[in-house]
C-alpha cells in the first residue's frame, strides 16, 4: 500500500511539472517581442553606392516568438543623438579624432517614421527604409545614424535591441567594404636611374562613382590626415576605361604612358611619376593593380 502511494505521488509530481513546463513553453512560443536587427554592438552596416544619386538602405524590424503576429503592429522610430554621444564618449573618451560622426540631416531622408509588421507574416520582419546621398561622405570617417523604437503598438520591445546605430559604408564599382584590396606588381625608377621591382597589397578607397584614392608606389598606407593630404593620388576612370591620375591634395603627379582599367579582369594598369611636397626628385612608377575578391 505504501509503495502504491509513493508511486502515485511520483506520477502526480511528474504530471504537474510537465504541465507547468508546457505552460511556460507555450507562453514563450506565443510571446512576441519587437526588436531591431544589429550586431553585438547594436550596429547595423549597409553598403551605399556612390553613384551621383540617392541610394536606399534599410533597417530590419522583427518580432521574436515562434508564431506569426495575430494583428498588424505599427512600429514608430525616432532619432536618438544622445545615444551616439554616449557611444563616442564610452569608446573614445577625449580622443575626438576617432569619434563617429552623425550623418548630416540634409543627406538622408526617412520616407516615414513608422513601419508596419504585418499579421500572419511567417518571417515576422519588415524593413525600415533610409535614403542617403552618400556622394559627399568621406571614406576616412565613420558615420552612423542612431535610431530607437518609440512605440510598438503596445507589444513588448526587447530592451537590449530597441535601438540601433545605422552605419552607411561607401562603395563604387572599384571598391567596396568587402573588396577594397588590390595586389600590386610593378617597378619604380628613382632620379638616378635605379630601377627596382615591387610587390605589395593596396587598398583603394571610393571618392565618387568613378574615383578611387590610393597611396602611390610602395608607400606605406596611413590614416594620418597629413599623410593622406601629402601623399595620396586619385584614379579617375572615364567611360572608355581610360584612367586619369590626379593628386588628392598636395602630392604632384603626372601621367607618363597609357593608363587604363580592364573591367573584365578588374585590373588597373598605371604609368606615372610623382613627387611629394618638399622633395625635388621625381619617382617613376609602373604598376598593375589586380582586385582581390
Amino acid at each position: 500500500m505504501k509503495n502504491i502511494l509513493i508511486y502515485g505521488l511520483v506520477v502526480l509530481y511528474v504530471l504537474v511539472n510537465t504541465s507547468c513546463e508546457k505552460d511556460l513553453l507555450d507562453k514563450e512560443q506565443y510571446h512576441n517581442v519587437i526588436y531591431l536587427k544589429s550586431d553585438g554592438n547594436n550596429i547595423f552596416s549597409y553598403t551605399h553606392m556612390m553613384n551621383d544619386s540617392v541610394s536606399q538602405g534599410f533597417l530590419t524590424v522583427g518580432s521574436g516568438g515562434s508564431t506569426p503576429l495575430k494583428e498588424d503592429i505599427v512600429v514608430t522610430m525616432e532619432l536618438d543623438t544622445a545615444r551616439l554621444n554616449r557611444y563616442n564618449f564610452r569608446n573614445f573618451g577625449s580622443d575626438y579624432a576617432k569619434y563617429v560622426q552623425l550623418v548630416d540631416s540634409n543627406l538622408y531622408v526617412l520616407p516615414s517614421r513608422q513601419i508596419i509588421l504585418k499579421k500572419g507574416d511567417p518571417n515576422m520582419t519588415t524593413f525600415f527604409p533610409i535614403e542617403i546621398d552618400a556622394n559627399t561622405l568621406s571614406p576616412d570617417t565613420v558615420y552612423m545614424i542612431p535610431f530607437r523604437i518609440v512605440e510598438a503598438g503596445g507589444v513588448e520591445v526587447n530592451p537590449q535591441k530597441n535601438f540601433v546605430f545605422y552605419k552607411p559604408e561607401l562603395a563604387n564599382g572599384y571598391s567596396s567594404p568587402k573588396s577594397r584590396s588590390y595586389r600590386m606588381k610593378g617597378t619604380r625608377q628613382t632620379s638616378d636611374g635605379l630601377v627596382s621591382s615591387m610587390t605589395t597589397t593596396k587598398n583603394l578607397l571610393p571618392l565618387a562613382h568613378n574615383r578611387v584614392r590610393l597611396f602611390p608606389d610602395n608607400l606605406s598606407p596611413s590614416t594620418n590626415l597629413a599623410d593622406i593630404q601629402n601623399k595620396t593620388i586619385v584614379l579617375i576612370v572615364e567611360k572608355d576605361n581610360q584612367v586619369r591620375i590626379k593628386p588628392f591634395k598636395n602630392v604632384m603627379v603626372e601621367v607618363l604612358g597609357a593608363c587604363y582599367y580592364d573591367p573584365k579582369e578588374k585590373v588597373f594598369n598605371l604609368d606615372y611619376r610623382y613627387r611629394q611636397p618638399g622633395q625635388s626628385a621625381w619617382i617613376k612608377v609602373k604598376e598593375v593593380l589586380t582586385r582581390v575578391e
